[in-house]
């Protein structure tokens, strides 16, 4: 009963998830302080993860969130990137289970970045 219970819980909107639009992520990004302190995680597929991403972010494709656990401290800010914003917010329900805190997005994903003209890496 809980796995079905579990499985539940990926598909609904975290109550606790914090929304970034490109610009309020760009600006933290910005911020050396911030950008030191906090983990940009990217959780689309490796193949879309090549195809361009924001620079610092570690490529943890959806799925993946238990090795995000192995290797980052649960108490230090995460931001999830995925490509419309729907797998980020499937992988924050997961972190939050696995008992992180402090969890943001980037609403719109790399779609909404790339609409405002935001840079990427390959």
């Amino acid at each position: 009963m809980s796995f079905f219970k579990n499985l539940l819980n990926l598909f609904r909107y975290p109550e606790n998830l914090i929304d970034l639009t490109p610009d309020e992520l760009e600006e933290r990004i910005r911020n050396h302080e911030y950008r030191s302190e906090v983990a940009l995680i990217d959780v689309r597929t490796t193949v879309e993860y090549k195809g361009g991403h924001i620079h610092g972010a570690m490529s943890f494709p959806l799925g993946s969130e238990e090795q995000i656990a192995l290797k980052v401290e649960k108490d230090r800010p995460v931001i999830l990137i995925c490509k419309t914003g729907h797998r980020s917010q499937s992988a924050a329900a997961a972190l939050f289970q696995l008992g992180f805190q402090n969890v943001s997005h980037l609403k719109g994903g790399m779609d909404a970045w790339r609409k405002k003209g935001k840079p990427t890496v390959y």
